[in-house]
């Protein structure tokens, strides 16, 4: 498997947290899912109204290719902490992800246990707050922690 994330963004902190995804996840999924015949890209965007750019999932069956290509709102995520951008976003990111592994059957490949390996994988990517404490599993929780740091 050839999985990535990038990131286009006009502001907020969408980009530090696609950048903490990535360092975390990348590596991870590529490795355990070396033998899996898929690439997977997801596009992090959070990008202003006036753009009018649209959330998608495509697959190109001549590639082999899965683009999930997900837009948020600047201007409704300007407004938010950064964690509540983690949290939201972190379910907006595995909604699209299991819609699109639900669309597409991929051989080799178990659903249910890649977003699991993803969720666990999650649990571990460090949380540099503030303080200067470093906090875990900020990503994919039920709701929002709000111990964690409020850096806007």
């Amino acid at each position: 498997m050839d999985f990535s994330i990038e990131t286009d963004t006009a502001g907020a902190k969408v980009y530090e947290l696609a950048d903490e995804l990535i360092d975390s996840l990348e590596n991870k999924i590529n490795k355990k899912y070396k033998k899996v015949n898929l690439s997977i890209g997801i596009g992090l965007r959070c990008l202003p109204k006036s753009y009018e750019r649209k959330s998608f999932i495509r697959y190109s069956k001549k590639e082999n290719f899965l683009t999930i290509d997900i837009t948020v709102s600047l201007e409704q995520y300007e407004k938010m902490y950064k964690v509540e951008q983690r949290y939201h976003l972190g379910k907006i990111f595995l909604e699209y992800l299991d819609n699109a592994l639900d669309k597409h059957k991929f051989d080799g490949l178990d659903k249910e246990e890649f977003i699991d390996n993803i969720k666990n994988w999650a649990k571990k990517i460090p949380i540099k707050m503030d303080s200067g404490e470093i906090k875990l599993n900020n990503w994919f929780n039920e709701e929002i922690d709000w111990s964690a740091d409020l850096d806007k």
